[in-house]
């Protein structure tokens, strides 16, 4: 016989049904038996308790396995777990050397799938978030996927590429390097400039009026 404790303590739902057995058992000693064939186990729970038959057999499954020789603890549907927040919140470097990661496999002539980019971006330690996390940052930082050849393949936004584009025929025509002025928090791309800086562009023809601005402070 099972050991019993002193004293448990049962919610509403728990004391209902409590009392629907205690119901179910009173029917059946006046019925002078069993209202069911003792060998319908999980019927008669399900009477007893005014619950479906299909919720008996998934409890049942969850607990005992499909094999019933299991002994697995049960879960709590209503329970509230701790949702894991997704990783696409990273700065302006990080972005950018995802995005170099990315243009890397263009160069190699591979095609970068998401699947394969979880994986070299972990062993390169740039990103440790999960797939769906990953997926969202791409999108952020300006890629989305393209059917061709019936095959998805990861491509950058047009307007992101035109924006790169009329930059770098900006910076093609710059003779002068002296008068470029680097503002803010923003990292140029290395791959896309001839030196590595830190900051926003000014090109020459708005260099005046920066001066002029700064003058007045």
């Amino acid at each position: 016989m099972p050991k019993r404790a002193k004293k448990t303590v049962l919610n509403s739902e728990m004391r209902e049904f409590v009392i629907r057995l205690r119901d179910y058992f009173e029917r059946e000693s006046q019925n002078g038996g069993p209202l069911l064939p003792l060998s319908q186990v999980r019927q008669r729970v399900a009477d007893a308790l005014l619950i479906a038959l299909a919720t008996v057999t998934r409890i049942s499954t969850e607990k005992y396995g499909k094999e019933g020789n299991e002994e697995n603890k049960l879960s709590s549907p209503n329970k509230k777990r701790r949702r894991i927040q997704p990783i696409v919140n990273l700065d302006d470097f990080q972005c950018a050397a995802i995005r170099n990661h990315i243009y890397g496999y263009y160069s190699r002539k591979e095609l970068p799938t998401l699947d394969k980019l979880l994986v070299t971006l972990r062993e390169v330690h740039l990103y440790d978030g999960g797939r769906t996390s990953l997926s969202k940052l791409l999108r952020r930082i300006g890629f989305h996927y393209q059917k061709s050849n019936n095959r998805r393949i990861l491509m950058e936004r047009n307007d992101i590429a035109l924006k790169r584009v009329d930059f770098l025929r900006k910076v093609k025509n710059i003779t002068d390097w002296e008068k470029v002025v680097f503002l803010d928090e923003t990292w140029l791309n290395a791959n896309h400039t001839v030196k590595k800086k830190h900051g926003t562009m000014v090109l020459p023809n708005r260099l005046q009026k920066y001066q002029k601005e700064k003058g007045r402070d």
